[in-house]
């Protein structure tokens, strides 16, 4: 307001009433510059550039009379970053408001560049040189750069690029990794930042959550509607567009004005492609043709439930028992506590367990443990593989009450393999909670890689499990001043590539073991850059919150892995039930797992890659599958569902691995004409082409409202447990989803090979069972 009134009456600096501008050169061509299959012009009477596809569709235009290319001044703030959960303020100061174009030239046959200028004033000496490149890469890709060639004394600090260019009111984004409040984020600005995606997001109590025990438990901590552990400068458009950077410093796409898109880099280099394709998912596909696609998951993940169990050998043991006696298939079972359980100080008299992060196996919970993983193997009721935890983090194990066999953490310190502090010559120490510290491995160290391969080697697989969750990857501080890497890299410009390096860590152990077929292991992650999928064979959403809200709930889940599914993360699952949970006296703040919503997620966990419990982190509080005699049942339904469209499922894989084409499939994927199909979130998705579910997500309901698109080939969905048919007319339809029956259709007519004919069977003689007992 101050600065409007300063303006009115003339007493702000004189650049701040120029306005912005873009200048074209009298000498300069306006001819269409072709690169094989993508044209580039300076639209002289239109006073913008554009880039056009061979058949003449404009997939990339600059504003009217307006600077594509700008820069400012000002210093980010960045929160130091406890628990991962970094928050970054953006300060711009000063921007520059004049571009100009001073040549436009062919350099070979694939690359055209321009040359021009930026500046901040209309007076000398105020000015920087730019050279922007397009370099066709292939047929449906074009690479663009911009570098900044000369800059006068005065734009020394001008060390930030801005491109801005032109969108539609009506053009929808999707991708930037996996996000969890929204998934078109039209009418939002989307920092680029890998991070812990924090709890309470956007919750109107998320303020009360930080100050009480949110903040205190180790993975927990305010955040705000954008953090999120796969974070991906990529988007996807429904007037099917796709652009993303290959810059890995810290940026934001910003796409609050309803007719551009303004790209903020932290770095005076700029790297990006723009794609060309038919439909969205051709740009899925041409994506991750240079980001990598996903590997194959082992068949016999969709062989049963994977059982995320805590407690101890006995505990694991007593239930596989119960699972058996209830004929409910076992894949697997999950054991985060392998290595024991750390006794963790939340505050107001609540504790909760982490494992110890020193990667050996605990004799007290699970003693002999290489004999009970080989056992569990080797059961002549049916093979159980057993699956680990490991993070990069290494906590000294010192105050371990059953003691240690070794100190990785000591030994990591002494040879230098962890990330140190720039002014100190010590390990750079991550607090998670209150009272547990640990060093991070530093991944730019060849040394410290190959000694924490041999460890995963020697102290994890060689035990015989079938995989692992490979946690974190999203704690590397990211302030340079803070820590040193051994490469001598800006932790800034490094942060977000430290992910990508944890999946390719884990992927070089599996394929040098000689004992280990590559094809039959599995290790599942949560954090996330660009290059990530092409190392790993499983996704999953992180830590929700055990709740229904969609900040952090049960429907952040579904957001996060549609949104996943644009930017090649299509591979995916969450956590069944839910992680975080908060006993709490106050009201409304207590989140702890009721019955019902452990159901409805059973019922969600079987549409995604992996069928996984979880207990959550304090499974005392919370309602378990193995609780009584109706949570078996239900689970046995629900794992049923699972087991059912397994060969269904394995031909949309394929397609993920082959296409890079999600297994959970947002509705604009087919229908991105469609308003309504444009603006869902969480409400409903398809697995593949030929299903759509609508999960259940609300309490207390047995309802849930379904969208149709309109489609032009006059198709129906059969609604599989009352055989009902639903037109494909572009309308809303009320259908009954009781406990049990989630709101499942399949496509008529179908293109899957009698594949789904199973799960028709099923449904139909359950509902006729249910209702007969009615």
């Amino acid at each position: 307001m101050w600065n409007s009134v300063m303006k009115n009456v003339g007493l702000l600096p004189t650049e701040d009433y120029v306005r912005p501008r873009l200048s074209i050169g009298n000498a300069v061509s306006d001819h269409e510059f072709s690169t094989g299959h993508f044209k580039i012009q300076v639209d002289a009477q239109a006073i913008c550039l554009t880039v056009k596809n061979m058949h003449g569709r404009i997939i990339w235009k600059s504003l009217h009379n307006l600077p594509f290319l700008s820069t400012c001044l000002g210093k980010d703030s960045v929160s130091p970053g406890d628990n991962g959960v970094f928050k970054i303020t953006e300060h711009s100061e000063k921007p520059s408001r004049l571009q100009s174009i001073t040549k436009i030239e062919k350099e070979n046959d694939t690359t055209v560049k321009v040359f021009g200028g930026l500046s901040a004033k209309l007076v000398l000496p105020t000015h920087m040189d730019y050279v922007m490149t397009f370099r066709q890469v292939s047929h449906r890709q074009l690479q663009f750069s911009v570098e900044i060639t000369h800059r006068d004394p005065s734009m020394e600090d001008y060390n930030r690029l801005i491109l801005t260019y032109e969108s539609r009111p009506e053009e929808h984004f999707y991708g930037f990794g996996e996000q969890f409040s929204y998934v078109s984020v039209k009418g939002q600005k989307v920092p680029i930042l890998v991070r812990e995606q924090g709890a309470g997001r956007g919750a109107p109590a998320a303020a009360s959550f930080k100050e009480s025990a949110l903040s205190m438990l180790g993975s927990y901590g305010s955040a705000d509607n954008f953090a999120t552990y796969a974070s991906v400068p990529q988007y996807i458009s429904s007037d099917i567009k796709c652009l993303f950077m290959e810059n890995s410093e810290y940026m934001s796409f910003d796409m609050t004005e309803p007719d551009r898109v303004s790209i903020r880099l932290e770095s005076d280099r700029m790297r990006g492609r723009i794609l060309d394709g038919i439909t969205m998912l051709d740009l899925i596909t041409e994506y991750t043709s240079y980001a990598g696609r996903m590997l194959p998951l082992p068949d016999w993940v969709s062989d049963g439930v994977i059982a995320g169990i805590q407690g101890g050998k006995e505990k694991v043991n007593s239930i596989i028992q119960q699972l058996r006696q209830n004929d409910i298939p076992i894949a697997g079972v999950f054991l985060p506590d392998w290595t024991g359980q750390r006794l963790q100080d939340a505050g107001r008299d609540v504790r909760y367990t982490c494992s110890w992060w020193n990667w050996e196996s605990d004799d007290n919970l699970y003693p002999q443990w290489d004999e009970f993983v080989q056992t569990l193997a080797n059961d002549e009721a049916g093979k159980i593989r057993v699956l680990a935890y490991v993070n990069p983090l290494l906590a000294a194990p010192n105050s371990k009450p059953t003691g240690a066999k070794k100190n990785f953490f000591a030994e990591a310190q002494e040879r230098g393999f962890l990330v140190s502090c720039s002014e100190k010559k010590q390990a750079f120490s991550i607090k998670i909670g209150l009272d547990f510290e640990a060093g991070i491995l530093d991944l730019t160290n060849p040394e410290a890689r190959t000694w924490f391969k041999d460890i995963m080697k020697e102290q994890v697989w060689k035990s015989g499990i079938s995989g692992l969750m490979a946690d974190f990857g999203e704690h590397l501080p990211y302030d340079a001043s803070k820590i040193k890497l051994h490469s001598g890299e800006s932790a800034s410009t490094y942060h977000n590539h430290y992910p990508e390096e944890w999946a390719q860590l884990h992927q070089e152990v599996v394929m040098e073991m000689m004992d280990k077929n590559e094809e039959e292991a599995v290790c599942f992650f949560r954090s996330g850059f660009t290059l990530s999928p092409g190392h790993m064979n499983l996704f999953w959403a992180g830590d929700q919150t055990v709740t229904w809200d969609q900040h952090h709930g049960i429907k952040s889940a579904v957001t996060g892995m549609l949104s996943g599914g644009f930017a090649g993360f299509s591979v995916t699952h969450s956590d069944a039930g839910g992680f975080n949970t908060i006993p709490n006296s106050i009201p409304g703040m207590r989140m702890t797992r009721t019955r019902e919503l452990l159901f409805r997620w059973l019922e969600l966990a079987a549409f995604t890659a992996a069928f996984r419990t979880s207990e959550g982190i304090i499974p005392s509080l919370n309602a378990q599958f193995y609780d009584d005699e109706d949570s078996y049942t239900h689970l046995a339904h629900t794992v049923k569902l699972f087991t059912t469209i397994s060969a269904y499922r394995k031909t949309v894989l394929k397609e993920a691995y082959e296409k890079g084409w999600p297994l959970l499939r947002h509705p604009v994927l087919y229908y991105p004409n469609d308003k309504t199909a444009r603006e869902l979130t969480y409400q409903q998705f398809m697995v593949g082409s030929s299903m759509m579910v609508a999960p259940v997500l609300a309490p207390s309901t047995a309802y849930v409202k379904v969208y149709f698109p309109k489609d032009a080939q006059k198709i129906t969905w059969r609604h599989v447990w009352t055989g009902k048919y639903y037109s494909s007319d572009g309308s809303y339809q009320t259908i009954s989803a009781p406990l049990g029956q989630p709101a499942i259709f399949i496509k008529e007519p179908r293109g899957d090979d009698g594949l789904l004919n199973s799960l028709l069977d099923y449904a139909t003689t359950y509902y006729q069972q249910k209702t007969q007992a009615v």
